[in-house]
């Protein structure tokens, strides 16, 4: 054969050698090509539309990458997803990250190393997640289910790993879930896979271990199944739960064939609770265990128990349940760090439930000498809970539940004077935590009686709750205490920004006992029958914030009436002092009527009835107070007559409600006041009259009525009033025996002289 025939043979490997470089080169070449069009944003719009046509929700996606090598990795940056027209987005990854091996895709299967993100972020508030109904990405309901895919071609996943992210709990006001580290190693259809978390909260560190899987391949609508799991919680503070509470472990271990065991404790004042539960073989539910499943759990603390027992009749629809619960506590002393129980207390109580969503306590009762009550209620958590029922308190002594004042110790010496502690201010600063009324609504009867104290010896409420979005209304609100009864209504918008509040309340029947209010009134030394009556409104935070913008009526309105030694008294003494300081120190006084009103505005209260009349005359005015800054700044006018002297001046208010100030303008009363004494000094009445004729002398304005203050003072309602004042006589009085008649011509010039100067008496 020639040389020439054998030539063509030869050139064969070349041809296959440089058609496999030039396949490389174009493979090579194609590669650099998608990662220049990945990069630049080529396919961006395209991967955000397959993301929205598949989930409804907005994409975002910053940038692509794709890392060549032997196994790429193709890496997306600043991910988020969002409603249409959220305001926030539901997640947001910085980054995203998969790599795929090339082999497996030659051979036909789908093998992806590692599945990373970096500092995810997603948000469970349901608000961030509500699709519009034409937003929902479209299903075929008539194609039939497709058949379970074979094990072997579906993706094998070898490491599933998130490093910092977070998780934003809905209303959770900054308590968000930290996941430092989160792995699952060999995510398959075909075996189990291994997982390994770390995440903190409110500075609790959990930890989980165990097994679960296979991850693929389940049918629809059933979880994975688990193996060995084992939960634990390092110790930690849960003040935000309960001011001084603790945990101080918890672990939860859980066999795939074997009874789940719940261990703990927390500690509050020194005291330590323990926590025992026996969780039953909720392994097995997993692998088709349908159940019942008993439970058990015990929570002790010194001699105290609670302990709750029963069983869940369908497990893995975790309905038909039914437990009783115990609580019995001999001795509160081994709990004096927790919430106050009365000693001697023992309850017991029915927990029932059909479905999750249907939970019911048709029987609670508690028993103890401090306390007696029993309830039935209802929880349904479909949609917004709402809870229902009845609460009754038979028996409720308010000072065996709350400790007694331990004494304090007597100091070895006199200690210097301490400053004065406060403000300065008689109104409060409390806050008003009434957010938790947004966390349900409810609608409930509440019936309270045999409630005592030190200051109220007997007391009953009655009333029914109705709590609808934050809005809730206590009414009819019937209080009943030793000094009469009271009526009205309260309101609290917590859905409001600042929350409003409202009372109406006024006294019943014959009005209040105010002897019988010593406890609430301490010191006052009003005594007698009042009516009170008050519709106000406000909003704020706290006390002060609603008294500054407080709007609306009060009043006190008081009918035959005695004013004995105390703060009134005391108040009533140094406007005496003022107008006389001669004037000696009054006994009791008779109050034929006092009518005090305010109506307010913006925290601004002005007086529309000031009115007393009594023994010793009457006192009328004006007077407003800033209940923003408790300033004060009125005027009194006084018509009254002690020891046969006539005291008319007017008296100017000031100061605040916790420094009262009273002043008169120089010389104002001085020739009342001196031209009645003198007067009275020369016709020896003061020598011979009697000291109460003296205080109940006839120089008041006899015509003045109560009629008309008192109607204010009871924001326009009828009410008691006192018998009409008879008209004083016009016959001469007789002469006094012991005092020495002054010619009619000497009295005549005396009584001319002191009615020119405004003191004599008429």
């Amino acid at each position: 054969m020639s040389a020439s025939a054998l030539k063509p043979a030869r050139r064969w490997p070349r041809y296959l050698a440089g058609g496999i470089a030039l396949l490389l080169l174009l493979l090579i070449g194609g590669v650099f090509a998608l990662r220049a069009a990945l990069e630049s944003g080529r396919f961006t719009p395209r991967i955000k539309a397959e993301i929205e046509a598949a989930t409804g929700y907005r994409a975002s996606i910053g940038g692509i990458g794709l890392a060549l090598g032997l196994i790429p990795k193709l890496e997306l940056r600043d991910v988020a997803l969002s409603t249409p027209g959220g305001a926030a987005p539901g997640v947001v990854a910085p980054r995203l990250a998969a790599s795929i091996s090339l082999r497996s895709l030659i051979s036909g299967g789908i093998e992806i190393p590692v599945v990373e993100a970096d500092g995810l972020k997603l948000n469970l508030d349901p608000a961030l997640w509500a699709l519009p109904a034409t937003e929902r990405p479209a299903r075929d309901a008539a194609a039939p289910p497709s058949a379970p895919r074979p094990a072997a071609s579906m993706p094998h996943i070898g490491l599933v790993r998130l490093h910092d992210a977070h998780v934003i709990l809905p209303g959770s006001a900054g308590r968000d879930i930290e996941i430092p580290s989160l792995s699952i190693r060999n995510v398959s259809a075909a075996s189990a896979s291994d997982l390994a978390a770390e995440w903190r909260f409110q500075g609790i560190i959990f930890t989980l271990a165990g097994k679960a899987g296979p991850l693929f391949g389940a049918a629809p609508g059933t979880l994975p199944p688990l193996g060995a799991i084992t939960l634990r919680a390092s110790a930690g503070d849960l003040g935000w739960l309960l001011p001084g509470l603790r945990l101080e472990g918890l672990e939860l271990i859980a066999p795939p064939d074997g009874e789940a065991k719940l261990s703990g404790a927390l500690t509050r004042g020194g005291n330590t609770a323990r926590l025992e539960a026996n969780l039953g073989e909720i392994g097995k539910l997993l692998y088709g265990f349908t159940g019942p499943l008993p439970m058990e759990a015990r929570l002790t603390s010194a001699d105290a128990s609670m302990t709750l027992r029963g069983a869940v009749a369908r497990p893995l629809e975790l309905a038909d349940g039914q437990f009783d619960l115990t609580v019995d506590v001999p001795d509160a002393a081994g709990l004096s760090g927790f919430p106050a129980l009365p000693p001697g207390l023992r309850g017991t109580a029915r927990l029932e439930w059909r479905d999750p969503q249907n939970i019911s306590l048709p029987r609670f009762q508690l028993t103890s000498p401090a306390l007696v009550a029993n309830a039935a209620l209802t929880l349904g958590l479909a949609g917004r809970p709402n809870l229902t029922g009845q609460i009754e308190v038979t028996r409720l002594d308010l000072d065996a539940l709350s400790p007694a004042p331990a004494p304090a110790p007597s100091p070895a010496r006199p200690a210097p004077a301490a400053p004065a502690a406060g403000d300065g201010r008689i109104i409060p600063d409390i806050a008003l935590p009434v957010a938790a009324l947004n966390a349900l609504d409810a609608e409930l009867a509440f019936a309270l009686r045999g409630i005592t104290s030190r200051s109220l010896p007997q007391a009953a409420l009655q009333t029914n709750l109705r709590l609808s979005n934050g809005a809730l209304t206590l009414a009819p609100f019937n209080l009943t205490i030793p000094a009469g009864r009271i009526a009205g209504q309260v309101t609290v918008n917590a859905a409001a920004n600042p929350a409003q509040f409202g009372l109406r309340l006024r006294s019943d029947g014959a009005g209040l006992d105010l002897a019988a209010l010593s406890g609430a009134l301490d010191g006052l030394g009003l005594r007698g029958r009042g009516d009170i009556a008050a519709d106000l409104r406000g909003a704020g935070a706290t006390t002060r914030a609603i008294a500054a913008s407080l709007n609306g009526d009060l009043g006190l309105a008081l009918v035959n009436a005695r004013l004995e030694q105390g703060t009134a008294m005391e108040a009533l003494g140094a406007l005496l002092a003022l107008l006389s300081p001669a004037s000696q120190r009054l006994g009791a006084v008779e109050l034929r009527c006092l009518a005090l009103a305010f109506g307010a505005t913006q925290g601004v209260a002005q007086s529309r009835a000031l009115f007393m009349d009594s023994a010793i005359g009457q006192i009328s005015g004006q007077a407003a107070i800033n209940l923003r800054d408790e300033s004060l700044n009125g005027r009194l006018d006084t018509n009254l007559r002690v020891l046969g002297v006539g005291l008319r001046a007017p008296v100017n208010l000031g100061g605040t409600l916790a420094a009262p100030r009273i002043g008169v303008a120089a010389g104002a009363a001085l020739g009342q006041t001196a031209m009645g004494l003198l007067g009275d000094t020369l016709t020896g009445r003061i020598a011979t009259e009697p000291l109460g004729n003296l205080l109940g002398g006839a120089g008041r304005n006899a015509e003045a009525d109560c009629a008309e203050p008192l109607r204010i003072a009871r924001l326009g309602a009828d009410g008691a009033a006192p018998a009409p004042r008879a008209a004083p006589e016009a016959a001469p009085e007789a002469p006094r025996q012991g005092t020495p008649a002054l010619p009619s011509p000497v009295q005549d010039m005396l009584r001319g002289l002191g009615g020119i100067l405004g003191g004599g008496r008429r």
